[in-house]
């Protein structure tokens, strides 16, 4: 990671950047998406985040360059986030986006052993997130960050793509 990135928790005044940063992230999904997929709303991101980063449960990061917000993640405890599950022990990485331009710089390493730190901290045991199967970039990274697919793919409605569950132990 370039000495010029700077780690730092994401605030409530962060979410618009952030959500732009999801939508950047999207715009290739049609690549791989199912035909007619569409980004999901900017607006709709906003608000999820507005109260994800009000949440003392929630902890998230961002990575800036150059005083902008280049990438972020966020985990929220696995009882409350998206697919819920009551595992005592688990914490659900959101949302880990870098912006293309900095692609291949190491922020996603940096935020990524960022929030296996946060994650082991806060007592957790285990971590799991959802990413698309299409999305191959990114599960190569996972797989190379330690993280096992769990289960078939599953067809998420609200995303409309067909995703999988990935899983690594924090430890």
């Amino acid at each position: 990671m370039d000495r010029d990135t700077v780690l730092r928790p994401a605030v409530p005044a962060d979410t618009p950047a952030m959500a732009a940063g999801m939508a950047d992230a999207l715009a290739d999904y049609p690549s791989f998406a199912p035909p007619g997929w569409a980004v999901p709303p900017q607006s709709a991101e906003e608000a999820a985040l507005r109260a994800l980063l009000s949440d003392p449960d929630v902890w998230a990061y961002v990575a800036e360059v150059d005083g902008r917000i280049a990438g972020q993640i966020t985990l929220v405890p696995a009882r409350r986030a998206a697919r819920a599950v009551d595992e005592p022990g688990l914490v659900h990485l959101r949302n880990l986006f870098v912006d293309h331009a900095h692609w291949g710089g190491g922020i996603a390493t940096a935020l990524h052993a960022a929030a296996v730190e946060a994650a082991r901290e806060r007592g957790y045991t285990a971590m799991r997130l959802f990413v698309a199967t299409g999305q191959a970039r990114a599960r190569g990274f996972y797989a190379r960050e330690g993280w096992d697919e769990v289960g078939a793919p599953f067809f998420d409605a609200t995303l409309n793509l067909e995703l999988v569950e990935l899983r690594r132990p924090v430890g």
